[in-house]
């Protein structure tokens, strides 16, 4: 399953424009940047899952908190952003990283660092959304304490192979496809995400 193409899809052409809108770039870049934004988050979410207590707190948020409605109305999501939980989510996923995040991806891409972190914002919680939806669609999938930093590994994988960007050195910052021992990578995140959704 490659979630950039699902999100695309599922925010088509109009909400593809009104993200472009919101951060102020063309739809073009804008796109072209999901395809950043989306593997890096997932890279991220599977470092942190790679402890029981962050897997137990993404589990504990996607029961409570993400059953994936924020789907039905993606481009009004996307007007109202600012007031949604993707600010307080990337805090926690990202940590102390959010800031190397943005300027890796704003260099991948050509949009500026905040550009970057609007986009972060608003595609954090539609990514929550899908795995949400999945969860209960299929509670078979690797939706376990043992399975789900795999799960989201293999993700953002797939995501990252379908890309034009190389995002090498990105990923090796949240630690998602390396393990979390490449040199700078993620101490300072692991285990953030149970703090977040273990309230």
């Amino acid at each position: 399953m490659d979630l950039t193409k699902l999100i695309m899809a599922q925010l088509g052409e109009g909400g593809i424009d009104a993200m472009a809108q919101k951060i102020g770039a063309d739809p073009k870049q804008t796109s072209s940047a999901l395809e950043g934004v989306v593997p890096t988050l997932l890279g991220a979410m599977s470092n942190n899952a790679k402890s029981n207590e962050g897997a137990s707190g993404l589990l504990g948020a996607l029961d409570r908190d993400h059953d994936g409605s924020i789907l039905d109305d993606v481009t009004g999501f996307i007007g109202n952003s600012d007031n949604g939980p993707g600010a307080g989510i990337l805090k926690h996923v990202l940590g102390d990283n959010k800031s190397a995040v943005e300027s890796g991806l704003s260099q991948k891409t050509g949009l500026n660092s905040g550009q970057i972190g609007n986009m972060l914002t608003m595609v954090a919680p539609l990514i929550m959304g899908y795995l949400g939806k999945q969860k209960r669609e299929d509670s078979g999938g690797g939706f376990d304490l043992g399975g789900i930093a795999g799960m989201l590994g293999n993700l953002a994988s797939t995501s990252d192979k379908s890309t034009g960007l190389d995002l090498g050195d990105v990923l090796s910052v949240v630690g998602g496809l390396t393990g979390g021992n490449s040199k700078g990578g993620s101490a300072g995140i692991g285990g953030l995400l149970g703090k977040l959704f273990g309230r």
